[in-house]
């Protein structure tokens, strides 16, 4: 997406199950829960090992930069 710039615009729901610690390696699944135009809205969670670390729904939208 050249030129693309997102921009986060909400999060809800955020929970966080389990530290995050330096030197693990951190996995984040994320699906798109619906769209419309330059508007999304996801779902993700972030996991360490076979761990729940955080998950949370959040938006976003896409904007041409101005550059």
């Amino acid at each position: 997406m050249t030129g693309v710039t997102i921009m986060f615009t909400s999060i809800d729901g955020v929970r966080f199950r389990h530290p995050v610690r330096p030197g693990d390696v951190l996995r984040m699944h994320v699906e798109v829960l619906r769209y419309r135009s330059d508007a999304f809205k996801f779902r993700g969670k972030a996991m360490v090992g076979e761990k729940l670390a955080a998950q949370a729904e959040f938006t976003a939208m896409t904007l041409e930069k101005l550059l």
